[in-house]
């Protein structure tokens, strides 16, 4: 990829679809005829951008020629197949009638049950033996969590035959009539339908017989609904709208005496788990979040970097950490006093800069990637039901795609600037600390000592020049356009576009669909999520390269594995 990286027409093309996608995000009222030209332009842009792409090793490998962390890690996917399936919706049930659920089905294995999976993947792809008991200990913990999560839900659903009563436990008492609501739910989770529109609901009869009462309580939870900040990371995978303060504490208590599960753990686990959906879109989610996003929760370490990334747009503090080469760089290391004078190091204060991006933008690597390998479940549907593919909606311009250009650009240009903010964003003011500040001054000041006014002030001008610094190296390296080579934005942008050339690559491949060879294309998946699960920033830089190269090696492997007769 670095050769492309000062390719102009890369640049032209990437500049173009880069615009075309701030454009789609400006609001409604648009022409029609304008917007169908850009959609028609970015859709050419696609075509042209395809060429950018490593080529697919599509010839066995000798399995001592994969780098033993690839093996590691098709090893661990494969392991986790069955899993994946357990906590999708194999067993959905539920009052909505989905055409999409209702005809997806994974893959099956084809490992022989009378065999153990385990010995013959660690002695077929050459692994060292002492990786049996770190796999063993892996997947007992997994299994362990899966089976908790079942139990919850198991005892959520028991004594509710319609959605009604149990959404008022999990959301209060919000007078949504019965005839708005109904549900899908599967071992794993739980998904209301709520048949709304804007802030009302969508059938205009059962909302006029409402009184203004009810309507009033009903349109303010419908706005919280579409509320997006970065607190919703936290309810990962689902993102959905249940939170831990609304829980009913008795009701949790009763589940946990029926379970043994904590009530911390109940609660944290239904925040995670529960969604409300608006009816009418219901089948655009229903493929993406539950055999797209749920396996994420527990078989990838994803869930860690999503809770970090909730945290991402909260004012800077002291205590906040950055690696960097030399080593964890705190922010209140990069101050100094001595007396009523406040040093800065301007040295330290770039690293810390450099080093706290990355980390933030490894979060928002985490999110790029889940959000790529829930598509692929969309189109894993299309691809095994073409004659359907009005039967999933959806907003992107390439939804008969495995992947989704336009939606993952339109993902990382929120996010790169939201991520980064409180690092540019400062309110120094002369009459207010700012919680950098306060924290600086509560490690320096002891309590019941007066603060010298000339030392408030010296504070602030060191933090105004670490702000300058900031700035100085934003504008440098990290400005959200594209540019030169220099430039990690254009970095970012590149590498997605080669990651989704290569994942799309994959996922066409004539006879991925065969029905006699292991899966392919659910474990593509997998492997992906396991294989960035460590530390997503730099396996980003990594993945492209890796699936191009070694992912069909080890498939053919594998199915060689499977076929043979004397393993």
């Amino acid at each position: 990829m670095s050769s492309s990286l000062s390719d102009p027409t890369l640049h032209t093309l990437l500049s173009e679809a880069l615009q075309l996608t701030r454009l789609s995000t400006q609001g409604t009222g648009e022409d029609p005829e304008l917007q169908q030209r850009r959609q028609e332009r970015f859709r050419q842009l696609q075509t042209d951008l395809s060429q950018f792409s490593h080529p697919i090793q599509q010839d066995p490998l000798p399995v001592e020629a994969i780098p033993l962390p690839v093996r590691r890690t098709f090893v661990r996917a494969v392991l986790m197949m069955d899993r994946k399936g357990q906590l999708g919706g194999l067993n959905w049930q539920g009052s909505v009638i989905s055409p999409t659920l209702s005809r997806y089905h994974p893959d099956p294995l084809l490992l022989r049950s009378e065999e153990d999976p385990l010995e013959i993947l660690i002695s077929g792809f050459q692994l060292p033996a002492a990786e049996i008991l770190n796999l063993q200990q892996q997947l007992q913990a997994i299994d362990h969590r899966i089976r908790e999560q079942k139990q919850i839900i198991t005892a959520t659903l028991s004594d509710h035959d319609h959605p009604l009563p149990l959404f008022s436990k999990l959301f209060g008492p919000v007078p949504i009539p019965a005839a708005a609501l109904t549900w899908v739910y599967t071992d794993t989770q739980i998904y209301f339908c709520l048949d709304y529109q804007a802030d009302q609901l969508r059938d205009s009869d059962l909302w006029e017989r409402l009184s203004p009462s009810d309507q009033s309580l009903i349109s303010h939870f419908l706005k919280q609904l579409q509320s997006s900040d970065f607190e919703r990371f936290y309810r990962f995978p689902i993102f959905g709208p249940c939170q831990m303060n609304q829980l009913d504490p008795e009701w949790c208590r009763t589940l946990s005496q029926q379970t043994g599960i904590s009530p911390d753990r109940i609660r944290n686990s239904l925040t995670c788990s529960v969604s409300i959906i608006p009816t009418e879109k219901a089948e655009a989610f229903l493929i993406h979040d539950i055999w797209g996003h749920c396996w994420q929760w527990i078989l990838t370490q994803f869930e860690s970097d999503y809770s970090i990334l909730a945290t991402c747009d909260q004012s800077l503090r002291a205590a906040e950490t950055a690696y960097t080469p030399q080593g964890p760089l705190s922010c209140r290391e990069i101050f100094s006093r001595s007396g009523d004078q406040v040093q800065l190091d301007p040295e330290r204060a770039r690293l810390f800069f450099r080093g706290e991006v990355e980390q933030r933008l490894g979060f928002l690597c985490t999110h790029l990637l889940g959000e790529m390998v829930a598509d692929m479940a969309e189109f894993k549907f299309i691809a095994d039901h073409p004659q359907s593919v009005a039967d999933l909606p959806s907003s992107s311009l390439f939804k008969t795609q495995p992947t989704k250009l336009d939606l993952s650009l339109m993902d990382l240009d929120y996010l790169f600037l939201r991520i980064l903010r409180p690092l540019l964003e400062y309110n120094l003011s002369v009459t207010k600390d700012s919680p950098l500040e306060q924290d600086l001054l509560l490690d320096w000041v002891h309590p019941g000592e007066n603060t010298s006014p000339i030392l408030r002030i010296q504070l602030k001008q060191a933090v105004a020049q670490l702000i300058y610094l900031f700035w100085a190296e934003y504008e440098q390296t990290y400005l959200p356009q594209i540019q030169t080579e220099t430039s990690l934005f254009t970095r970012l942008v590149t590498n997605l576009l080669y990651l989704q050339n290569g994942v799309n690559q994959l996922c066409t491949l004539q006879g991925s669909e065969d029905k006699t060879a292991p899966p392919f294309r659910d474990l593509l998946q997998v492997f992906i999520g396991c294989y960035c699960s460590s530390d997503s920033y730099a396996e980003f830089w990594e993945i492209d390269d890796i699936l191009a190269t070694y992912f069909l090696p080890c498939w053919h492997h594998f199915n060689s594995l499977i076929h043979s007769g004397s393993r």
